[in-house]
């Protein structure tokens, strides 16, 4: 199987609702196995395109948010069908302003980490975007692997893989995402 990158053609374009939906709707028709969220959108027509995307049997992966601590479970993130990824640092600890709450399902690196920036540079960031990223990247690979994982059973093979670390389980999910672990399971 082929994976590759499927861009939204008008990176400009403001994170509307409708433009949302139209990006869901053209990623599908393109066939895309992984749609990767960094957003807060509530919104009813959202929820029921990510779950017509997911019986498709596209993995929907979302940044849970870097609202605080104590902020609501933000949607895409909190949608059952939606792999909701935390940001832990080097020493996996958790970024202090991390949501917390049951979307959490992994942990990944996204605390300092260099990244790339518009005009061909480079930048460090940190946020649960950069972890959902990463998570992302994961699930590419296993599907690379195993093309024929619906997205629960892509949900459940990176939550078993994740090691765990320090942090309740609202705010760690699993653990830290494990590639290695994902691709020869053995290994754990």
């Amino acid at each position: 199987m082929r994976l590759s990158l499927v861009r939204w053609p008008l990176p400009k374009i403001r994170p509307t609702t409708f433009n949302i939906l139209k990006s869901v709707d053209w990623v599908a028709s393109k066939n895309a196995r992984i749609i990767k969220m960094s957003f807060a959108a509530p919104d009813d027509l959202l929820r029921e395109m990510l779950a017509k995307a997911n019986a498709r049997g596209i993995v929907l992966i979302a940044a849970v948010g870097n609202a605080s601590p104590r902020s609501p479970p933000l949607y895409p993130a909190a949608d059952a069908g939606v792999i909701g990824a935390t940001a832990k640092d080097v020493d996996d600890k958790l970024m202090p302003q991390a949501n917390r709450g049951p979307q959490v399902a992994v942990a990944a690196p996204g605390v300092e980490i260099l990244a790339v920036a518009p005009d061909g540079k480079y930048q460090v960031t940190s946020g649960t975007s950069i972890a959902a990223a990463h998570a992302s990247g994961v699930a590419a690979l296993l599907l690379a692997s195993k093309p024929n994982l619906t997205p629960a059973q892509v949900r459940a093979t990176l939550t078993r893989a994740a090691t765990r670390i320090p942090g309740k389980r609202n705010e760690v999910g699993a653990g830290v995402i494990d590639a290695l672990a994902v691709i020869n399971p053995s290994r754990k």
